[in-house]
């Protein structure tokens, strides 16, 4: 996969403060109520340097309603096909609530993006990842002690470095899965009791084609654990074309086995939809929060045309060149609206299969951004808003049900 169709942005425009109100209903112990999703932009006050021009794939932890986002990669200038590079951060920012302001609080042993955030019963843990020079093996329990300094303790390492791929959690129970390992697009599955193990767990890979950069979320019900495997990406090979995800996969504990349980096609229209670089939150065990990620269409023309090129056995190396150059010309240089990154906050039923738009919004159209959540209190930290172009802007959400 060429890095000019990556989830790239750097954001300069300050979004004015907003409310947005969701509303859905939804069935409850045969009680109908109204779920309510109540979003705000946090202030950038804080962030400098070019820091304060937005990253995409950063780490993040909420830790007793304490905000921490680490790392995370932009292009501060140039852009990939400019001949520019894009930068790795080691940063970790502390959101001040108080001064409405971010804070430095330390620094990443490696300038690092692209890995996974996951809370647990007792911090955050930090996963995998990547450097401008390596994909990472890495793992970071995050706590933040009463001296209010935060603490990264060493965690037994990934079973392979693993980068753009999703995990989640269920009490002390960590599942990771997808992405990319030792270098290649994967469909492994791993496991982790945090509180009991000593080393991850492999766990049956899920079926399909690898997928780069989906989103795990993962329920309760009845005693029983379920991991929902969403969206993704894979850009092609010998042996297959590109191929956007639309199939929702379901990991049963209990049995270890994998099974169909969706798939993403909006309700509306009945046109599949993506959730390549999304987030994913569970809600009262029964339902999925998702949203953000890029188009399905545009992204997988994108894919398929840097494949056609790649694979063309007809034209010379320096030809192909030429093309992957006009063709990042052109891709990378359209308006925010072009790229028609997913602007609708939907509801996955776990209980019917089914999909429900709760919101249709431009606050939440983005790619690459990381989710931090407790509760039903959640933080879309900055992201993409088209490739190349980042925002500094994290949104803090909030979801309630009414009568």
């Amino acid at each position: 996969m060429k890095e000019s169709i990556f989830f790239r942005t750097n954001r300069t425009r300050i979004l004015s403060v907003f409310l947005v109100a969701c509303l859905i209903s939804c069935g409850d112990n045969n009680n109908s109520k109204q779920m309510k999703l109540k979003l705000t932009q946090l202030p950038v006050n804080g962030l400098y340097g070019d820091l304060a021009k937005g990253v995409s794939a950063s780490y993040a932890a909420l830790i007793d309603q304490k905000l921490i986002v680490a790392g995370g990669a932009n292009f501060p200038g140039k852009l990939g096909f400019e001949g520019g590079s894009k930068t790795f951060y080691n940063e970790i920012m502390l959101y001040d609530s108080t001064g409405n302001e971010w804070k430095l609080i330390g620094h990443l042993p490696d300038s690092s993006a692209y890995g996974v955030s996951v809370p647990i019963s007792d911090g955050a843990l930090w996963i995998g990842g990547n450097t401008t020079s390596q994909s990472l093996k890495s793992v970071y329990r995050i706590t933040m002690p009463e001296t209010g300094a935060v603490e990264l303790e060493p965690f037994p390492e990934l079973p392979a470095a693993m980068d753009n791929f999703a995990g989640c959690t269920v009490g002390d129970m960590v599942f990771i899965g997808g992405g990319n390992e030792n270098g290649k697009p994967a469909n492994t599955f791993y496991c982790i009791n945090t509180k009991a193990d000593s080393g991850w767990t492999a766990l049956p890979d899920f079926p399909g084609l690898p997928r780069v950069q989906p989103v795990l979320a993962a329920v309760e019900q009845k005693n029983r654990v379920f991991v929902y495997l969403f969206g993704g990406f894979f850009g092609g090979d010998s042996e297959n074309k590109p191929a956007m995800a639309t199939d929702v996969l379901r990991y049963d504990v209990t049995t270890e086995k994998w099974e169909t349980a969706g798939c993403q096609v909006d309700e509306k229209t009945g046109e599949p939809f993506s959730l390549t670089g999304a987030t994913a939150m569970p809600v009262d065990n029964r339902y999925i929060l998702c949203f953000g990620g890029v188009n399905h269409a545009i992204f997988l023309d994108a894919v398929t045309t840097q494949y056609n090129i790649g694979n063309d056995t007809s034209i010379s190396a320096e030809e192909k060149s030429r093309l992957n150059l006009e063709f990042s010309k052109n891709y990378m240089t359209q308006p925010i609206e072009y790229y028609k990154f997913n602007p609708e906050c939907r509801i996955f039923d776990t209980f019917t299969g089914e999909w429900e738009t709760i919101e249709v919004t431009p606050y939440t159209a983005r790619a690459g951004a990381t989710l931090a959540f407790s509760g039903k209190t959640f933080y879309a930290v900055q992201g993409e808003l088209k490739p190349g172009v980042r925002t500094p802007v994290t949104i803090k959400g909030e979801i309630k049900y009414e009568k």
